[in-house]
């Protein structure tokens, strides 16, 4: 790049002794062509004699050409599209690499005036009235400065206004606009590329006036139900002659009708007096006025006046709700009124007071009640006929509303009632028809608990198709009661009753615990529960964190119904602080943390444990030891004698002896009542066998016992086999070794599964391999024919040999051992 020397002291130079820059404009738009031309003169002493050469040396990104005629000294540069707001083209005289620049010109671009907007004029309603007009310049040139005139027509004269350089905006005088007359009002703007202009305001200048607040001069009232109000406008605004537009606002000053508020609007000139009617008797409201004049703003509202209307007696109805509480006593029974004012009630007075009064069948009315309240609670005897309601103020009374009585039944309540939250002051409550179909009505009655009066309620009478309704002023974060009665011909049906809250937040505070009881490894905590007022809602739970020196933190999660825990598991001589959490379902908040010192454990509480300890392990040697040295007693418990057939004389054995050490059949584990014979088959002969069941003896006569290896079981097949003939008769003397168990009584029961007593020895009698009896548990056929019953038979009567007696004994060798034994003994 070439150096340029001189450009600081020449950056503002139009000319110079040796050269003059000329532009085609100063003032161009935006992306016009510009055309810029230097002229060298002669006696320029950077040009006398020495080779030169013309720059244009701006730095700018400008598509340009250049064209030259030394002879001439004329440079010309032409730029095809400008878009620089400001640009300084400067012509340079450059010898080699040495340029100075000798003169320059300044380009500014531009475009026309932006259209003025929001065009707006105001009228300051004063002793010397001023018109304020402002608008809005959108977007200005700073390069290029525009100019704005106000031009303002009234119709017969026209001004033309010019605010001050940068201003938008400006006070038009007296002289300029007429009262309660059409102006025309217009911008104007101006600079070096063109001009604009804005819309038009045409307005009447009082339509924009804002007058001061009025002033209520007095309020009165002279007919039933209306009230007069003396008004006028401020004292700078009272020459102001015109009707205006008003609006008189009238808010009842009592707290059950403040909904009635009245706006009346109404055209008046100051000064005059304006009647609102309508309005309810004996009431005291309170008045404010505002003006305007047509489309003007609205003024400020004027400092309230209280004023009273006219009283009249109270009309219209009550509705009514009794409750008759609990059975009668001493021929009186206790009764709830609740009442309020129904739509076609009219108080007409701040101040109504009411009377209930009973009327029995033969007696005059008797007043229980005088209260300015809407509940009374009061005693009705058995004897009454009718309870009647009157209002009461200071003109009269009203017409007396009897009113309904319905007892109180046992009759069903509503399946359910549901209550969701609406807002923040009201509740949605929802319920099903009981099954009976003789409800007439539903009441709904609400109570709030926070407020410590458990007697006033709020209710509304709903039809019997109505299955849902709002509950609406109440307040957030009190509980509310809400019971719902159904209403049956004959009385009163049992309330469904559920507590319920607007919305609920966490509770304020948190129950402080207490300690009940203190020891070494446990500590029980109470608390007392929250007041309502401080609950916030309903509390689901309470939550217990403890920790020790250690921070060792542990939790106890405790219903919300509960209050108190026990935390267990602690060290003796510790010290832990604990703290109490309350919760309901949208929050939470810790209570005081509170320490506490598990004792150590002492002496006491180590012999309370000891001596326990002792005294039970003391007790269970003595039994243990017992039971050793009374062997007798632990024999027949543990392990009962069982005579050895090998080593002793059947005969010598006795009833007693053999069944000594048999337990009783109580102990025997088996499912059905066992019977036991008085009398043994073995120890019977063959003609007492033949005394009993006429079928039975022909059995045992024909013989139909005989052996049948089908008929028994496998496992008692080897001693079937070698079963011989027992002759009862030779053997009168002899004890049974076994005993046949009948599982009913012989003769008189039906039969059913029998159960077999197998012997105590464990020596085998009739065979090695398996034992004669049944084994333990062994399934037996339930039902059993006589001719099934194989295992006896008769002896046969043809064995009188010794030798064939002899060879029946070589089945059982053990037996005949004992015989041949038994022999030499008596020998």
């Amino acid at each position: 790049m070439k150096a340029l020397s001189g450009r600081s002291a020449l950056c503002d130079v139009r000319s110079s002794p040796c050269a003059e820059v000329r532009s085609s404009s100063a003032v161009v738009l935006f992306g016009s062509p510009v055309t810029a031309t230097c002229y060298i003169k002669e006696d320029c002493p950077l040009t006398k004699d020495q080779d030169f050469h013309v720059e244009w040396p701006y730095q700018a990104n400008l598509n340009y050409n250049k064209t030259a005629n030394p002879n001439t000294g004329v440079y010309e540069i032409i730029i095809s599209k400008f878009f620089s707001r400001t640009a300084m083209l400067e012509c340079a005289i450059c010898r080699n690499e040495d340029c100075s620049v000798v003169a320059g010109v300044e380009i500014k671009a531009g475009a026309p005036p932006a259209t003025p907007e929001n065009l707006t004029c105001l009228l300051n309603l004063t002793s010397q009235p001023l018109l304020l007009c402002k608008w809005d310049p959108v977007q200005e040139t700073s390069s290029i400065p525009t100019n704005y005139t106000l031009h303002t027509d009234t119709g017969t004269e026209k001004f033309e206004y010019v605010p001050a350089t940068g201003k938008h905006f400006f006070w038009v005088p007296r002289d300029g606009f007429i009262l309660f007359s059409k102006l025309q009002v217009h911008v104007e703007a101006v600079n070096a590329l063109g001009r604009s202009t804005s819309e038009y305001w045409v307005k009447d200048p009082m339509e924009t006036v804002k007058f001061n607040a009025p002033e209520i001069q007095k309020v009165g009232a002279r007919r039933f139900g209306c009230l007069q109000q003396n008004w006028s406008l401020s004292k700078e605004q009272s020459w102001v002659m015109k009707h205006l537009d008003m609006e008189i606002r009238l808010k009842p000053m009592h707290g059950q009708v403040v909904d009635r508020q009245q706006v009346t609007s109404k055209k008046s000139k100051s000064g005059y007096i304006v009647e609102v009617c309508d309005l309810l008797h004996g009431m005291m409201y309170q008045s404010e006025i505002r003006v305007r004049y047509l489309s003007s703003p609205w003024s400020e509202w004027s400092r309230p006046t209280v004023a009273t209307t006219l009283m009249k007696a109270p009309t219209g109805r009550l509705v009514t709700w009794l409750k008759l509480m609990g059975q009668p006593a001493k021929n009186q029974r206790k009764a709830e009124l609740f009442w309020k004012p129904s739509s076609q009630f009219r108080a007409n007075s701040m101040n109504v007071s009411y009377i209930v009064s009973l009327a029995g069948p033969h007696s005059r009315k008797k007043t229980v009640c005088d209260t300015y309240q809407q509940h009374c609670s009061f005693l009705i005897p058995v004897d009454f006929s009718r309870i009647y309601l009157t209002a009461v103020n200071t003109v009269g009374n009203s017409n007396p509303t009897e009113v309904a009585v319905y007892k109180h039944t046992e009759r069903e309540p509503v399946p359910y009632l549901k209550i969701r939250p609406e807002s923040e002051e009201s509740v949605l409550t929802e319920w099903s028809s009981p099954v009976s179909s003789a409800v007439t009505a539903y009441v709904l009655e609400w109570k709030a608990l926070h407020n410590g009066s458990s007697i006033k309620a709020s209710f509304e009478i709903v039809n019997k198709n109505q299955s849902s309704l709002v509950v609406a002023g109440l307040e957030p974060y009190k509980p509310y009661n809400i019971s719902l009665y159904p209403k049956y011909n004959n009385g009163i049906g049992q309330p469904f009753t559920v507590m319920a809250y607007t919305k609920q937040k966490a509770p304020s505070e948190s129950p402080m615990p207490q300690f009940r009881e203190i020891r070494p490894s446990s500590v029980e905590l109470f608390w007392e529960e929250i007041p309502l007022q401080q609950r916030n809602g309903i509390i689901t739970a309470y939550r217990v964190f403890y920790w020790d020196e250690k921070n060792n933190v542990r939790v106890t999660d405790v219903e919300g119904t509960e209050k108190r825990v026990i935390l267990k598991g602690l060290h003796p001589s510790s010290i832990y602080n604990i703290l109490l959490m309350t919760s309901t379902t949208s929050g939470s908040i810790n209570g005081t943390i509170v320490i506490v010192k598990t004792p150590s454990i002492d002496a006491f509480e180590i012999v309370l444990i000891v001596i326990p300890a002792c005294v039970g392990l003391t007790l269970l040697f003595l039994g243990v030891f017992t039971c050793f040295t009374n062997n007798h007693c632990l024999k027949k418990c543990l392990w009962p004698m069982i005579p050895d057939p090998a080593n002793s004389s059947i005969k010598k054995w006795t009833t007693a002896d053999s069944l000594e050490d048999i337990p009783s059949f109580k102990e025997v584990k088996d499912p059905s009542l066992v019977y036991l014979s008085h009398f043994s088959l073995l120890s019977l002969s063959e003609k007492e066998l033949w005394k009993g069941n006429p079928s039975t003896s022909e059995y045992l006569h024909c013989g139909k016992w005989a052996y049948d290896d089908k008929s028994i079981n496998d496992d008692h097949s080897d001693s079937s086999r070698d079963s011989g003939i027992y002759n009862s008769g030779s053997q009168s003397e002899s004890v049974p070794y076994a005993t046949v168990v009948f599982a009913n009584s012989y003769r008189t029961q039906p039969a059913a599964p029998r159960a077999y007593l197998r012997s105590e020895s464990t020596q085998p009698l009739l065979g090695e391999e398996e034992p004669p009896s049944p084994r333990p548990f062994e399934q037996m056929s339930t039902q059993v024919e006589l001719s099934e019953a194989d295992h006896f038979s008769t002896f046969p009567e043809d064995l009188g040999s010794k030798e064939e007696r002899g060879s029946l004994w070589e089945d059982f060798p053990m037996l005949k051992s004992l015989e041949i034994k038994n022999i030499n003994d008596q020998a």
